[in-house]
């Protein structure tokens, strides 16, 4: 949507001056994600306002795009029988995730009063994990007799139209209701109204089953450049069918979780929430751990305070050691933990991540170390002190790369989530190995820089 601020500005201005036909007129033109925008960036009241106008068609669309805090604001005060109306409208994977947002009772009693089909159908859902191929499915598809001919098909499609929406393939199944096969909605209307479904078909060979967890599916469809993927039981009966916006959504999901558990926060919900005391106490964990990394590592500098007191120029590059190592160690530990996510890193090819990664810490390590050594002497006119400092940094950084790729990959064999451990460890180690590494050859060699 274009001019959104200028919307939004015109949008607060009507419903301050009450001109609903104005905001109708104004909104009819609007795709229900662009509504969905305009209605999260208003104040409570006036998202209130503003949804009670749509049209229970529209507003059965724009429920599900809302952000979470501004769904449950609109839920909260809307009418059973507006909510009953906007989930009845719904196809079965929307409305089944709405249902299973609100409290049991109110749920139940929305089941009862729907339609009698579309109950079951959400009943059914609801037996999934939400996370899974089943939890994301959606029941309504067309699906026809292998016997059947290409205008059958065409008819059944015709007769379907109101209940199925996104229509992009045909499925085909057998006497006993097992997938057989799919055909491209294109190649349908291109054959000869005669021909029988089956004799031009593509095979069904890419499918899943119910208890898939959904980055899988994203993984496939990404793979397979699909729209749509049939879902069945484990006897090959078709059950559903789900859709690429779902998958975009999960995508999105996905990434979102990865991004708030490397931050050690593993609910992202809370983040944009009001929950104060839970979000600290997702938070606290994390910065415990790095605490006690700190205090280690203040330390081992006390143990080395000799050295320290000796050649009080070693203190000038503890900061810049630490702060290398951890970086780079951040960046091969990220790029694995994306790698175990989307498939490209696994137990079987991670000996060749792990020399990868060691031979970028050693040029990126003789790359910084030279700077950092040339600095050194430069600075304190030590010329020891300057391979002293490159020296670290060269074994700092191959050995922050090496932990970087091996500490999720750790985790990941422990069946540990590395998105949520990796991060603090990885951090908190590299800074103690770096540490040791430069206090330790500067101690070596102390003689020589005093």
């Amino acid at each position: 949507m274009e001019n959104v601020q200028e919307h939004l500005e015109k949008l607060d201005r009507l419903i301050d001056q009450g001109w609903e036909l104005e905001i109708i007129k104004l909104i009819s033109t609007l795709h229900p994600a662009d509504i969905a925008d305009l209605i999260d960036a208003l104040d409570e009241e006036k998202k209130k306002k503003l949804f009670g106008l749509l049209q229970i068609e529209t507003a059965s669309d724009v429920i599900m795009e809302v952000d979470d805090i501004s769904r449950e604001l609109l839920i909260e005060d809307m009418p059973q029988d507006k909510l009953t109306r906007i989930v009845d409208d719904m196809e079965s994977d929307d409305a089944t995730d709405l249902i299973a947002e609100l409290p049991q009772e109110q749920a139940q009693d929305i089941l009862r009063k729907i339609d009698k089909e579309d109950s079951e159908e959400v009943r059914e859902l609801l037996k999934y994990d939400k996370e899974t191929a089943g939890g994301i499915m959606q029941l309504e598809l067309v699906a026809v007799g292998q016997g059947s001919t290409v205008q059958d098909a065409i008819e059944h499609i015709r007769s379907s139209a109101g209940e199925v929406e996104d229509l992009h393939h045909v499925f085909i199944v057998d006497e006993g209701e097992k997938l057989v096969g799919i055909l491209p909605l294109r190649k349908l209307i291109l054959a000869s109204p005669a021909s029988t479904v089956g004799s031009i078909m593509d095979p069904a060979t890419i499918r899943v089953t119910p208890e898939v967890d959904q980055e899988k599916v994203a993984d496939i469809f990404r793979k397979y450049d699909m729209v749509s993927l049939p879902v069945v039981d484990h006897d090959g009966r078709l059950l559903g069918r789900i859709m690429v916006d779902d998958v975009v959504d999960v995508i999105e999901q996905e990434d979102s979780e990865d991004i708030m558990k490397m931050a050690g926060i593993p609910e992202e919900e809370l983040v944009y929430g009001s929950h104060i005391l839970a979000i600290s106490r997702l938070r606290l964990p994390w910065l415990i751990t790095n605490l006690f990394g700190g205090l280690l590592t203040g330390y081992l500098m006390w143990l080395f305070r000799v050295a320290l007191h000796e050649v009080l120029a070693l203190v000038t590059f503890i900061p810049v050691i630490t702060a290398m190592g951890g970086n780079i160690g951040i960046q091969s530990s990220s790029i694995m933990i994306r790698g175990f996510a989307i498939g490209r890193v696994d137990f079987g090819n991670l000996r060749k991540f792990l020399f990868k990664e060691m031979r970028i810490g050693l040029l990126m390590g003789v790359a910084c170390g030279m700077v950092a050594g040339c600095a050194a002497v430069l600075w304190h006119k030590n010329p020891l002190l300057g391979p002293i400092v490159a020296l670290a940094m060269i074994i700092g950084i191959t050995t922050a790369a090496s932990m970087g790729t091996m500490v999720p990959a750790f985790f990941k064999k422990m069946k540990i989530d590395p998105a949520i451990a990796a991060g603090p460890f990885v951090t908190t180690a590299n800074d103690i190995v770096g540490i040791i590494i430069y206090l330790g050859i500067a101690t070596l060699f102390l003689k020589f820089l005093a």
